[in-house]
């Protein structure tokens, strides 16, 4: 495995927990940070892919989630509800 250098930013409180989470654990804080993208990126996958039966319709199919809408699109149906009446 290569390593690569990764430039985030991030809140500097954030930054102090892993500090001291590293601290703890006698590791670099490289080390930690990298331990803890890993598992959070395995535990968002996981939930991406497990399917809830409230998502499967009769017919065994996986429903799509949709994002809310945005403050301007729900702005944008207002005024074409509006323009209907």
């Amino acid at each position: 495995m290569t390593s690569v250098t990764l430039n985030v930013k991030i809140s500097s409180e954030l930054k102090e927990k892993i500090r001291l989470y590293a601290e703890e654990k006698q590791e670099t804080l490289g080390s930690v940070t990298e331990e803890l993208l890993t598992k959070a990126l395995k535990i968002i996958l996981e939930e991406d892919s497990a399917i809830e039966e409230s998502e499967v319709d009769n017919q065994h199919t996986e429903e799509k989630r949709v994002p809310p809408l945005s403050d301007n699109e729900i702005k944008a149906l207002r005024k074409l509800l509006k323009k209907k009446k």
